[in-house]
């Protein structure tokens, strides 16, 4: 498609959303309804309301097109573990996403957009690099290794599983490795299985680097693969340094896996045949290219089971101009979810903790969704956190707890306080988006006090 241009880009853009639009309407009772006051004909994309995970969630039996899914069926296929990469009634694929805006989301792909997110992802691989893609890495016999949050229906874990079912390649050359891991563990374990490309989170990505650059871990993969959370270009810089190899970043979502890609050339470019962002400002009026919106809408065109039209995303991008590496699709900056390393005190040293794993453990441990986890001494945590529905406020923090010290004994961490903040959760004051987990400089500043004084690690040191 890049080789056609932008013209032939917009026009399949343009067909794809016509045809999502009338399967939606005819299919969806939700989007039915929901267009019911519209006039007649096509309605332009910018007439259509504005769609919430909340919203969504409340009427989700009306909000799939194919009646055979059925809320409490699919909550009961995602409560076992041991379906992570099932297909749900043989045919569709369920994946959840983060609560931290409310209730968890849980997306529903179909074979078509699972088929058009491996598409994009082996095609738009970036070309100006010297990186494998990861059919390059499969077909010279090389070992892929993925660190992600695996004790759940999470996007990242089920589409590592699925490819692994499906193709006996992937499953013996591929795997998978918990987030919650110990990191002198992982370390060990990424030894011995020596792959050639690690995917994982910025932040995991980081302390792997630490570990690299102290003599810890002696690998040399021939490519990093970054998603999940903000990338920023001197994090990405230093990884590389330490690693001696490309980092490939990426831009997805639960509600749409492949939203943009790496071009090699410092930018993300938009899937805009698939996939259409919309920012807008918290008026929700568009924002004009170079300015950083307040959230973004994405209308996801390829999922037709599960529609997602004009769908608050929650992130802030920016539209940049023409990036020097020619591509004809959109290119655009994120700024996503970007949580802290906590760097916790113990007996002989200090211990890293990756804040993606410390947000699964308050998350799935407690069954609290909003929550902030806030470091404010060397062995001192507070939390904050909103009542769950049922208003057993002393039963969530009791299981915050739990979980938590469950969690930091594994890693070696022992007598840490864990005292409960009565404040809510606060957004970020520059970004407006929640934080979950916050070092001792960004929970100083939260608070509103002077940060204090502290030895780290610049990866420790956060944008």
């Amino acid at each position: 498609m890049s080789w056609r241009g932008r013209q032939a880009i917009e026009l399949a853009r343009r067909q794809r959303l016509s045809g999502l639009l009338a399967h939606a309407r005819t299919h969806s009772p939700w989007y039915r309804e929901c267009f019911a006051a519209l006039p007649a004909g096509e309605p332009q994309l910018e007439q259509l309301p504005v769609q919430t995970k909340a919203g969504l969630m409340a009427r989700f039996d009306d909000w799939v097109t194919d009646p055979a899914i059925r809320l409490a069926e699919v909550e009961r296929f995602i409560a076992d573990p041991a379906r992570v990469g099932e297909l749900f009634l043989g045919r569709y694929l369920l994946w959840t996403s983060s609560g931290s805006t409310g209730r968890p989301g849980i997306f529903v792909q179909d074979r078509d957009a699972l088929a058009v997110y491996d598409a994009l992802l082996s095609a738009r691989f970036p070309a100006g690099t010297t990186a494998p893609s990861p059919f390059a890495i499969l077909g010279r016999g090389g070992r892929m290794a993925m660190i992600a949050a695996l004790d759940g229906h999470f996007a990242g874990a089920v589409s590592w599983e699925r490819l692994r079912r499906s193709h006996p390649l992937m499953a013996s050359a591929t795997r998978s490795f918990s987030v919650l891991s110990p990191l002198p563990e992982l370390v060990a374990a990424l030894q011995q299985w020596r792959p050639t490309a690690i995917a994982s989170y910025p932040t995991m990505l980081m302390l792997l680097a630490h570990e690299r650059r102290a003599g810890r871990l002696q690998l040399d993969p021939q490519v990093l693969w970054s998603g999940g959370e903000t990338l920023a270009q001197a994090e990405r810089a230093e990884i590389e340094a330490a690693f001696g190899c490309p980092v490939i970043d990426g831009y997805g979502a639960s509600e749409c896996m492949q939203i943009a890609y790496d071009c090699g050339c410092g930018a993300l470019h938009l899937n805009s045949d698939w996939v259409i962002l919309e920012p807008v400002d918290e008026h929700g009026g568009p924002v004009p290219a170079g300015q950083e919106s307040a959230t973004v809408l994405l209308t996801n065109l390829a999922n037709r089971v599960q529609p997602l039209i004009r769908y608050d995303l929650g992130d802030s991008v920016t539209m940049l101009p023409p990036c020097r590496c020619g591509s004809p699709f959109p290119a655009l900056r994120v700024s996503g979810r970007r949580d802290d390393i906590l760097e916790l005190a113990c007996d002989g040293g200090s211990v890293s903790l990756a804040p993606l794993a410390v947000a699964t453990v308050v998350e799935e441990g407690s069954g609290v969704h909003r929550f902030q986890v806030i470091q404010t001494g060397p062995r001192a945590l507070a939390v904050r956190f909103e009542t769950p529905p049922d208003g057993d406020r002393a039963g969530a923090w009791a299981r915050i707890v739990s979980s938590l010290r469950t969690y930091l004994a594994r890693q070696g961490v022992h007598r840490v306080t864990i005292a409960q903040d009565p404040a809510p959760p606060r957004a970020d004051p520059v970004s407006g988006k929640l934080r979950e987990v916050l070092g001792l400089h960004a929970g100083a500043a939260l608070a509103g006090k002077a940060a204090p004084r502290r030895r780290a690690r610049r990866e420790n040191e956060k944008d």
